[in-house]
């Protein structure tokens, strides 16, 4: 009954040129009061304009509140609702060197077993909260713990190119930390990403205001200021941290797009074996046949870490490069170096492995079964130093189900 009053109000305000109605509009002033009467009778006396129906000549057509005790619309409630997502990674582990050889990581595996992995489950709760700011809340399941991923408000509308970004998030620090995990094109992060930025990304509580330059390519400038923790430290360093990053795009042709970025971040360090500074630059390179769903791309980063006690000239460096190739809607193969100082954890009474460059080999098979799932397989090979050589094996399967969110380009 109330779907057949509200239809019949808006065919009577359509005009004459509307089409033809079961229930034909009112034609004086009485009856189209008794017919605002009886859906008022309907909708409870606190009823409200429909959102965004404005354009129709006579009073705006009217909808229930949430008092459902007088037959308040279901559509309402359902526009406020937020966007919710989940994304689940799990995996197959393999590797044959010992954890020891397997240096400092974030995805540390059993030497010579198949470990089943359910390396992440993300929920993602994502809104527009008003014209003047959005909402993204990001919470992470593992076997063992829970956390908030991320958690922060952002502005829609400060003038001059601004946008203020407070809460928990990732900061604008290099190209992939700024990714979730189900972003990134392999199944792991790089080493030298995990040793010389931060294990499981580098984030924390803070604000970041960020400005938009009104040139004619993508020029955008970071300011951080955050409580994070860097690399493998212990959850007891915490550092303030300040973080500046520069950004920007260009357009070499209809078919390819060149980004160039600089980051830097600066601990407090009070002690001497603190991260004092962080430096990183990071190229990525696009090549698109605009009339295919194919792509290749190049990335790459570098960092440079400085301990309280060092010099900059004495500072540890690492990086990685990677090219991805998108064969069609369905597969992708893809290839990465990746260069980190070697950092491991020595048992008591057993013999220091020698410092240097530990360097890592990977491909990467990935098949998309849609744009919600994908399965990949990502053998590596590792050059440890002191001569030691291994690999190691993904088998990796990723869904996503709920609407999700844009992350950076």
């Amino acid at each position: 009954m109330l779907q057949l009053v509200v239809f019949s109000l808006l065919a009577s305000q359509a005009g004459a040129g509307a089409p033809a109605s079961p229930q034909p509009p009112p034609t004086s002033a009485e009856e189209r009061k008794q017919l605002e009467e009886q859906i008022g009778k309907e909708l409870g006396t606190q009823a409200q304009p429909i959102p965004g129906v404005t354009n129709l000549p006579g009073p705006a057509p009217v909808a229930a509140t949430a008092d459902t005790s007088k037959g308040g619309s279901p559509f309402g409630r359902l526009l406020q609702l937020p966007d919710f997502s989940a994304i689940v990674d799990g995996a197959l582990g393999y590797t044959n060197l010992s954890p020891t050889q397997q240096g400092l990581t974030a995805d540390p595996l059993p030497q010579k077993l198949v470990q089943p992995l359910l390396q992440e489950v993300e929920l993602a709760v994502q809104a527009t909260i008003d014209p003047y700011a959005r909402g993204d809340i990001f919470i992470t399941f593992s076997l063992d713990s829970v956390e908030v991923e991320e958690a922060f408000l952002t502005s829609l509308s400060l003038p001059w190119g601004l946008q203020v970004k407070a809460g928990k998030f990732y900061s604008p620090f290099g190209r992939l930390n700024q990714l979730h995990r189900h972003q990134w094109v392999f199944v792991n992060q790089p080493l030298s990403q995990q040793r010389l930025v931060a294990s499981d990304g580098l984030n924390g509580p803070g604000v970041d205001l960020a400005w938009l330059a009104p040139l004619p390519w993508f020029f955008e400038v970071h300011l951080a200021y955050q409580d994070t923790l860097p690399g493998f430290e212990s959850p007891s360093d915490r550092q303030l941290t300040g973080v500046g990053r520069l950004i920007q795009y260009f357009d070499l042709a209809d078919w390819a797009t060149l980004g160039v970025g600089l980051s830097w971040a600066n601990f407090r360090a009070p002690l001497a074996t603190d991260w004092k500074n962080l430096g990183g630059g990071d190229v990525f390179v696009k090549f698109r046949d605009p009339a295919s769903r194919g792509y290749v791309t190049v990335q790459g980063e570098v960092f440079a870490r400085q301990r309280a006690a060092q010099t900059f000239s004495q500072a540890t460096w690492g990086g990685y490069g990677q090219v991805v190739w998108r064969l069609d809607r369905e597969w992708e193969v893809s290839a990465r170096y990746d260069g980190a100082p070697f950092e491991t954890v020595i048992p008591a009474g057993t013999a220091p492995l020698p410092p240097g460059t530990q360097s890592s080999y990977s491909l990467l098979g990935t098949f998309y079964a849609s744009e919600f799932l994908r399965v990949r397989l990502q053998p590596s090979w590792q050059q440890i130093p002191g001569g030691v050589n291994g690999f190691q094996v993904f088998a990796n399967f990723e869904f996503s189900v709920g609407v999700h969110g844009a992350h950076p380009f």
